[in-house]
């Protein structure tokens, strides 16, 4: 791959290098899989199901991008470790692991399945397609008739909306087997969701709890789970374009903010609490150049790098500390309400897809203009 040349792109580059090694360091120490957090006070956490999951088509993008091999094969060990622990039902259990109950998860399940399939498509071997499939069997049979599950969430007592973000691994997963029932019960859970957006663009139970404000890092997964539902069934009208009012507000309090986007809003889009929620924000960008990639406008891609660019101001670069060396914490600051103290990996798992998105949007765009002047 040849060196970026615009400053701005070496920098994504950089940054896209540390985290990208982070992510490495977690599985390192993980014993298995990929540790959910290090925190400076009490170092690397167990490892976390749920976002080794997802943290491999992220690490297979890091392959494609960088050309090294390590990352591929670090992928594929969290992917075994994954199937040697996939419950005889084909569901994955919630928390760390090892788990105090290993009943299967819903959320958990669903983000496995992005691991599992990526996989597949990497190496067309037919025990990461297998596994995936029983996955998302389980996760279509709980679906009940009215388009919920009716376990509900480990904090909240209906189902919340930000299991769109379940919907979209199991259309991945329909798309690879075409089992008509899985992207049944998925368009079943997508169309109640349909049901719960407000007016002003909000969807009501995005957040973690039943009521009260939300993280962005659950509105993006709510927004992004109907943007790439929309993708697979190519249907962007029916699930994607009612994202567009509430990517709207997101679009202009990022640009008005300059990327210090409010970590957490309620129903009326007031932002509550003085932080920013890096998660939520590498999330977040990635959502407005979906949007802008079925609807051009340089302003979207402009709000998606202030997002990324206040994140990587504010990522550790050079510390002594190899597990927030290159990490990315879960507030700014430190101490903001989501995972306070802690450096996630999902966070750099974000960071990491929002900067090679924006890399390769701000590419096109200097093609185009290359193009035009010539």
């Amino acid at each position: 791959m040849s060196e970026p040349q615009l400053p701005s792109l070496q920098r994504y580059q950089h940054h896209l290098d540390i985290t990208g090694r982070w992510c490495q360091r977690s599985a390192e120490k993980g014993k298995g899989g990929s540790c959910a957090h290090f925190s400076p006070f009490l170092g690397w956490s167990n490892p976390y199901p749920e976002t080794t999951g997802y943290l491999i088509p992220t690490l297979l993008k890091l392959h494609q991008h960088f050309g090294d091999e390590s990352y591929r094969q670090t992928a594929q060990e969290l992917g075994q470790w994954l199937l040697d622990i996939q419950n005889d039902d084909g569901s994955w259990h919630g928390g760390l692991h090892p788990a105090k109950q290993p009943e299967g998860s819903v959320f958990n399940t669903g983000q496995i399945l992005k691991g599992m399939a990526a996989l597949y498509r990497d190496s067309n071997d037919q025990r990461w397609l297998d596994a995936a499939s029983r996955g998302a069997k389980w996760l279509a049979d709980d679906v009940s008739a009215s388009g919920l599950w009716p376990n509900g969430d480990y904090q909240a007592s209906v189902t919340p909306s930000y299991y769109t973000h379940v919907a979209w691994p199991m259309l991945e997963v329909w798309q690879l087997n075409q089992e008509v029932s899985v992207r049944q019960a998925a368009e079943r859970y997508l169309d109640k969701m349909l049901t719960r957006i407000k007016d002003n663009g909000v969807v009501s139970h995005w957040g973690f709890k039943d009521s009260g404000p939300a993280f962005t890092h659950t509105i993006a997964y709510t927004i992004r789970g109907f943007q790439e539902s929309a993708r697979l069934i190519d249907d962007y009208d029916r699930y994607a374009a009612p994202m567009e009012p509430a990517l709207e507000v997101i679009y202009r309090k990022s640009e008005m903010s300059n990327g210090k986007l409010a970590g957490s809003f309620d129903e009326k889009w007031h932002a509550t609490g003085d932080f920013v929620c890096l998660t939520g924000n590498a999330q977040l960008a990635i959502c407005l150049l979906l949007m802008e990639a079925q609807k051009p406008d340089l302003r979207l891609v402009n709000a998606a790098t202030k997002l990324v660019d206040f994140v990587a101001n504010v990522q550790r670069q050079s510390t002594p500390i190899s597990g927030v060396n290159g990490a990315v914490a879960g507030s700014y600051p430190l101490w903001g309400k989501y995972m306070i103290g802690r450096y996630p990996n999902w966070a750099a798992k974000y960071f990491c897809d929002a900067l090679l998105m924006t890399q390769e949007r701000v590419n096109s765009e200097l093609g185009k203009q290359t193009e035009g002047a010539t």
